[in-house]
């Protein structure tokens, strides 16, 4: 194990003499070293290094430049990390932070749980800081391992509400054992989820969500504090297995419920309140009303189910701070066990230019990995960024609102950063937060995303992709993503570029999701996703792409869709183009759902969010409120009308006055105006569904309850030139390479399709080049 230093900030200067500059092109770059063995009172040479990064970046504070750039050497050890290292301004721009070559870096938010300080359950003292032990199950006691945390002073944390679309809170410490995340205790055990056939929903409170502004009579949104103490759901237990456990629960201390309770897509987590008999109440709202239909959740932070390996508990009552551990094989001998005891960002990176973090390991906190703040050509390359509780990378911030809402923003992205030929794993969060760009003048952000291997995130929040594409014109491209509960890129912004990436097993523990997600918002236009793989996406209901409620101008070319229920889901939206894919092994192709749907209904669903961020965009005025300048408005005719020539004719169905049409009836909300127009936004007009190449793959699945209407309808080519085989080696595809045979495949002489066609293909589509180089 390398010697493991503490970092500190400090405020001490070292002036470092240079030679005169080369006159050669090459910058002259001035160097310091950083090393486990060294001093900061040293002089920074390789001889002579300092001890901490904090030193080493105030040695070159002002000294550097795009001319003089600043590289600081870090040597091989572990960097026990306490606090943020801040690089701030001017002073701290052009510096490469960057392993020594060949040598292995890590900073560790992770405190090490020494292996003598362990002792067994039956060798702790009768006395009120183990007053816990009672509730360890009988049968597993002689399994478990104690470990005095506060004893030794290391930080225990809190559990906090958390979920989707309540503000993210850092969670709490996390066991490591052998870098492999442990479990709290929870039950049932596994992948197992208690559901409506083992608890009922007695009393169902309204939501949080009820209590937005898109959804209040007068606009307004509830207080968060006073949201957080609307009254949780009650709950009834049925089954005689779950009940037995559930008598446990009353003597617990924080005990919580954590999964789906309104809906099968964004979990959330309520705290238990009491058990008396069968009824369990809880505390702090669910974000949408609990439905016995959704239930799907398991009880959490439990002492009395600690009774499977690698279950964790840390006892926090009274300040006991006591961790209760089931290691695997029922021992801690030769085992690494830690505690993620870090709870902010190793680096942040705020209003610097040209700072690069290159070939570092940061491993623990339960914040975010690496924050960057109005930062400008930046580079993250070749870290390995885990066991982190929320994003690894975080680019800009967003404000309070929730997703759902329009008054949701994100700012200060700065331009030009990239995340490169990194690993980012083992992550209760996303991987990339890319926020960059501002959507009123469509000025790009221009962040690049590329050659990282993404995986195992979302194990804590949903809706935590492992891209966040954020504001306009950024790119997500040659990524290898896998493994993950939920999806993989959310779109919130304009020209994006998703290409060449690797999607697989994806999804797997949500419905009525999608690989990539976006929506409501007929203004995020032209975001193209082209030459990716998406393999094995969660059967449940759900879809490589989400286009939903609205979402338009997505551009949906040469992706290969393997093995999934559905490829598309086209939801109400304007100018979604689908051409020259291939469909294998996947129930249907894609399915639609029209607003027309259930009667052509007024208010359409989500009414008040879609037409706020139309008209934020593309409506005139003065820039506030949902509005836009004219002189906005026009960069956005400028930058779309040939791609999408009708777009200054969309329009907001509404009455003379200028209210949007609530009842189709009446001299301005006629039917032909609200329902038929191919300009309204509630019709699903120049949708293209084409060429696309299906191997043992479903039709498309149209709506079935929208009076005979779907998206065929309002686009009568749509889903042409569909060739269908029942098997890859009918069309001479190989599911291997994503390629054609050019000599032999039979589309060289299908109508749509022929050699150049497949000769394209082959040329752009790879999966070789995926995932860091």
């Amino acid at each position: 194990m390398p010697k493991k230093v503490t970092i500190t900030l400090l405020a001490a200067l070292l002036t470092i003499a240079t030679g005169a500059a080369p006159a050669a092109a090459t910058p002259a770059k001035k160097i310091v070293y950083v090393s486990p063995d060294g001093s900061d009172t040293a002089t920074g040479t390789m001889k002579d290094p300092f001890a901490t990064i904090e030193r080493a970046r105030d040695a070159l504070a002002g000294k550097t430049g795009p001319r003089s750039p600043g590289l600081v050497h870090i040597r091989e050890g572990v960097y026990q990390t306490s606090k943020t290292i801040r690089l701030n301004g001017a002073k701290d721009s052009y510096v490469t932070y960057a392993a020594y070559p060949g040598e292995q870096v890590e900073l560790a938010g992770v405190t090490t749980l020494a292996a003598g300080r362990f002792r067994k359950l039956g060798d702790v003292p009768d006395e009120p800081k183990w007053s816990s032990k009672s509730r360890v199950p009988a049968a597993t006691a002689p399994n478990i391992w104690v470990y005095d945390l506060g004893a030794d002073g290391i930080p225990t944390g809190t559990l906090n509400k958390n979920g989707f679309n309540w503000k993210p809170q850092p969670f709490a410490p996390e066991l490591i054992t052998d870098d492999a995340t442990q479990t709290l205790a929870q039950y049932p055990n596994g992948a197992a989820k208690l559901d409506r056939t083992h608890i009922k929903v007695k009393t169902a409170p309204k939501g949080a969500r009820d209590y937005f502004s898109d959804k209040t009579a007068d606009g307004t949104t509830l207080p968060y504090e006073d949201m957080l103490e609307l009254p949780g759901p009650v709950y009834t237990v049925l089954d005689p297995a779950l009940a037995e456990h559930a008598a446990t629960w009353a003597a617990e201390t924080d005990g919580w419920l954590s999964g789906y309770f309104g809906n099968n897509y964004a979990n959330d987590r309520v705290r238990i309140a009491s058990v008396t008999g069968a009824d369990v109440a809880t505390r702090y709202p669910t974000m949408y009303i609990a439905v016995d239909k959704w239930t799907s959740f398991v009880g959490q932070n439990l002492l009395s189910e600690l009774d499977a390996e690698g279950e964790y508990y840390i006892d926090r009552h009274q300040g006991n701070n006591t961790l209760y551990y089931y290691p695997p094989g029922g021992t801690v001998e030769g085992k690494e066990i830690s505690l993620t005891s870090f709870d902010a960002p190793f680096f942040q990176l705020e209003n610097v230019t040209g700072v690069t973090l290159k070939g570092l390991r940061l491993n623990g906190t339960t914040g975010t990995g690496v924050r960057l703040l109005d930062a400008e050509s930046c580079t993250i390359d070749g870290l390995e960024i885990l066991n982190v509780s929320m994003d690894a990378v975080a680019i800009g911030e967003a404000n309070d609102a929730i997703t759902a809402i329009a008054e949701y923003r994100t700012s200060r992205g700065g331009h030009r950063n990239r995340v490169v030929n990194s690993r980012l794993h083992d992550l209760g969060g996303g991987g990339v937060f890319t926020a960059g760009g501002d959507r009123d003048s469509l000025e790009r952000g221009d962040h690049v995303v590329e050659h990282n291997e993404i995986y195992d995130f979302s194990k804590l929040a949903t809706y935590t992709p492992a891209g966040y594409m954020y504001g306009v014109g950024n790119t997500f491209r040659h990524n290898d993503v896998h493994d993950a509960p939920h999806m993989a890129i959310q779109i919130m912004g304009n020209d994006m570029e998703i290409t060449h990436n690797r999607f697989e097993n994806l999804v797997t523990d949500a419905s009525d999701q999608g690989v990539i997600y976006a929506g409501r918002d007929y203004t995020f236009l032209n975001n193209v996703v082209a030459h990716n793989l998406f393999k094995d996406v969660g059967a449940d209901g759900n879809q490589a792409i989400y286009m939903d409620d609205g979402m338009s101008g997505m551009v949906v070319h040469h992706n290969v869709f393997d093995n999934a229920q559905h490829g598309l889901f086209y939801q109400s939206g304007h100018s979604n183009v689908a051409s020259d894919n291939v469909f294998l092994n996947v129930k249907y192709i894609g399915h639609d759902k029209l607003y027309h749907e259930g009667g052509k209904r007024l208010p359409v669903a989500n009414a008040k969010v879609v037409v706020e961020r139309f008209n934020d965009m593309l409506k005139a005025g003065d820039g506030t409120g949902f509005t836009n300048t004219r002189a906005n408005i026009a960069k956005w005719y400028g930058r779309y009308a040939r791609q999408y020539p009708n777009i200054r004719d969309w329009y907001v169905p509404t009455d003379s006055q200028g209210r949007v049409c609530t009842a189709v009836g009446t001299t301005d909300c006629t039917d032909e105006y609200v329902w038929a127009n191919p300009n309204s936004l509630y019709v699903p007009s120049h949708n293209v569904l084409t060429r696309s190449v299906s191997i043992a793959a479903g039709d498309f699945a149209y709506t079935d309850d929208a009076g005979g209407l779907s998206v065929k309808t309002f686009n009568p080519d749509f889903d042409s030139h569909n060739v269908k085989r029942p098997t890859a080696a009918d069309f001479a595809f190989d599911p291997a390479t994503g390629r054609f045979d050019e000599r032999t495949t039979s589309l060289n002489t299908t109508d749509g399709f022929g050699p150049r066609w497949v000769r394209d293909w082959n040329r752009n589509f790879t999966l070789e080049g995926i995932g860091p180089r």
